[in-house]
């Protein structure tokens, strides 16, 4: 065990015995430190490259179910204690639940393998600036009047968690990420667009080439047109699919089910999708962006099969909606309060997405979206920012002032193809989708 370890363990112990004397029936402190480097780039050009490093520790206190939470920055012992002070006062003044029943018990597991990149831990700014430099040198190359845009980062970190419940545990992440923008405007025309790569190992994220994804694909979006109303089928690219079922996912998110803020409410056990539509949460998978062996609280991460051949199978939960539906706890929980989901794993279909479109024949297909329903109806009305018209099985052409409208019930179970190829980003799996029967509102 390392001197940082050591010391981080005691000062946990010394916040979490204070939280306890002062009334304090369960309680979690965490303490940490962290590094970030962000570089921003703005009209082809390093607009600024930022570094800060900073330690930090937060407590949990809990008295008759009400909650007091404080964070300090730094780990002096006088401020991490106070800190403890804070939380057990907001504790006694909360408002009692009579829900809320503990905090999670130990449950060892072994930690999940690719989380932390001593590679990435060792980068300095100079390293993610010539990241940086490499799209801008990319962009000139390919496009002389692109005007390129974004951010290239890492973070990289450590924290301990010590629980009243006997929990301790040390978890060590990094991330290199990045987003590249590009815009081309020859004459009054004009193309748009982004990609993005992240990984929490180096060899998992090629930042440095992603200017040349987002200068095709704005070449691309050049000569849009306006299409006609109507309902037609809608192709959803891997992007655009993971926007759909991130927001499917979400929705089966417990607090809100429990609150009746879901349009999920009600239809748990029950047919909610297409039967070709099969959906995992798996926090387990090795290297994956939102993986762990533990969630924020502490709780056994588990593998969950939220549909099921179009079935809502199952709901995410924390310790305090799992404990109030008498449920074991799927461990989707943070500290701070709320439940997410992580990796989604999507069942393949037999054919690839270019065999999907050309079957297609007309209709349109969405590369990147961005659904945002409505959280408790699901009913949406969407702008097609970077959609394609589909006529003779082809993308055609790019459109504009299209909105697609609906409710996300509806289009999961309009879904009649799943792709066999996909998008992968470390941990989750995006294939093509394709939804019948539309509704398109055009301005033609």
């Amino acid at each position: 065990m390392s001197d940082q370890h050591n010391q981080y363990e005691n000062l946990a112990d010394r916040a979490l015995r204070a939280a306890l004397d002062l009334g304090a029936q369960w309680a979690d402190v965490a303490v940490g430190h962290g590094h970030d480097i962000g570089v921003t780039l703005e009209k082809t050009a390093v607009k600024e490259a930022d570094s800060s490093r900073g330690q930090s520790a937060s407590v949990r206190v809990f008295i008759d179910g009400a909650m007091g939470y404080a964070t300090c920055g730094g780990l002096d012992e006088d401020r991490v204690l106070a800190a403890a002070r804070r939380a057990a006062g907001m504790a006694r003044e909360g408002t009692p639940d009579p829900d809320f029943h503990d905090l999670p018990d130990p449950d060892p597991a072994p930690e999940i393998d690719g989380l932390f990149d001593p590679a990435i831990d060792a980068m300095t700014v100079d390293d993610v600036v010539a990241i940086a430099a490499a799209n801008l040198s990319l962009a000139r190359e390919l496009e002389k009047s692109v005007n390129l845009s974004g951010q290239i980062g890492l973070s990289s970190g450590a924290s301990l968690l010590v629980t009243s419940t006997g929990l301790r545990l040390w978890r060590q992440r990094t991330m290199l990420e990045g987003e590249i923008e590009a815009l081309i405007a020859p004459g009054d025309d004009k193309g748009f667009y982004y990609d993005f790569d992240s990984g929490r190992m180096k060899d998992d994220c090629h930042a440095e080439s992603l200017a040349r994804s987002a200068i095709e694909g704005a070449r691309r979006m050049l000569g849009a047109r306006r299409i006609p109303s109507g309902r037609m089928s809608v192709i959803l690219g891997p992007l655009a699919t993971y926007d759909f079922l991130s927001d499917l996912a979400s929705s089966a998110n417990a607090e809100s089910l429990q609150r009746g803020r879901s349009y999920l409410c009600g239809k748990i056990g029950t047919k909610v999708a297409s039967p070709l539509l099969s959906v995992t949460d798996d926090a387990l998978v090795p290297r994956g962006l939102y993986s762990g062996a533990f969630d924020g609280e502490g709780a056994r991460r588990r593998r969950v099969a939220i549909f099921e051949r179009g079935l809502f199978a199952a709901q995410l939960h924390n310790s305090y909606t799992a404990a109030k539906a008498h449920q074991p706890n799927t461990g989707h929980g943070s500290r701070s309060g709320g439940i997410s989901p992580t990796n989604l794993q999507v069942a393949l279909g037999e054919r690839t997405a270019e065999e999907i479109i050309r079957d297609t024949g007309d209709g349109l297909y969405l590369a990147i979206s961005q659904f945002s329903p409505n959280p408790t109806t699901g009913d949406l009305s969407a702008s097609v920012d970077f959609g394609f018209r589909i006529q003779g099985g082809e993308l055609a052409y790019p459109v504009e002032s299209t909105m697609i409208s609906g409710n996300m019930l509806d289009l999961a179970a309009a879904v009649d193809a799943v792709s066999s190829d996909f998008r992968e980003e470390p941990g989750s799996r995006m294939p093509t989708l394709r939804l019948r029967d539309i509704q398109i509102s055009g301005s033609e």
